[in-house]
């Protein structure tokens, strides 16, 4: 029996112990690292080449959907499953177009889990039960009405630094952390408001809360 070996990624450290007890349950299954956020994941990919990517969504810095999207355009066969409480198409629809291979609520039933990881370790693409019919129901409306949402419209770029700044992150910070200068922050930040129909920091923490971007 061929070992599938997993990367696990949730910024949430009891989440992440409780998660590998239960992979490892499984007598193909081997949990070769874990990170804590999107950054130390598209690393530990790059350096471990794991079978699986296990990914959270909502982290601080680099979300799970920025890091799907790198790691993709970096090791295109990485099979990605992202494993979230997040089941509104704002989070799929683009989970789906980056090319995650699987979609989990984090309030899936363990044996479902499983599930995923072996479906998608087949090459198969796999989508929770939960949200299936709503969502595919969704995504064929919109693309033939060809309408997006106001967070579809942000670049994946602006999409990290919307997290970054409602998380608190000065423009300095953002820039260290993406390689930018605090001016160009200071550009997408404009880009986003304006995208969003929203004014200043408090509203686009606002918008990030009421739709489930940060916690």
């Amino acid at each position: 029996m061929a070992t599938i070996r997993i990367l696990l990624v949730d910024d949430h450290t009891i989440f992440r112990a409780g998660v590998r007890v239960l992979l490892e349950m499984q007598p193909d299954f081997k949990v070769i690292g874990e990170a804590e956020d999107g950054v130390e994941a598209i690393t530990l990919v790059r350096e471990l080449h794991p079978d699986i990517v296990l990914m959270d969504i909502a982290m601080p810095g680099v979300d799970g959907l920025s890091a799907a999207r790198q790691i993709k355009e970096t090791q295109p066969a990485a099979k990605i499953i992202l494993l979230t409480q997040h089941e509104n198409k704002e989070y799929i629809q683009p989970a789906l177009k980056i090319g995650a291979a699987g979609y989990v609520l984090k309030r899936a039933a363990a044996d479902e889990l499983v599930m995923a990881i072996r479906t998608v370790h087949q090459g198969k693409s796999f989508l929770d039960s939960n949200v299936t019919s709503t969502i595919l129901a969704d995504y064929r409306q919109e693309a033939r009405s060809g309408t997006e949402t106001d967070y579809e419209k942000l670049s994946e770029r602006e999409r990290e630094i919307l997290v970054m700044l409602a998380h608190g992150y000065s423009n300095r910070q953002i820039g260290e952390l993406l390689q930018i200068s605090p001016k160009t922050v200071d550009f997408h930040r404009t880009r986003i408001m304006k995208k969003l129909g929203v004014k200043g920091r408090v509203a686009l923490a606002q918008y990030a809360l009421r739709h489930g971007l940060i916690e």
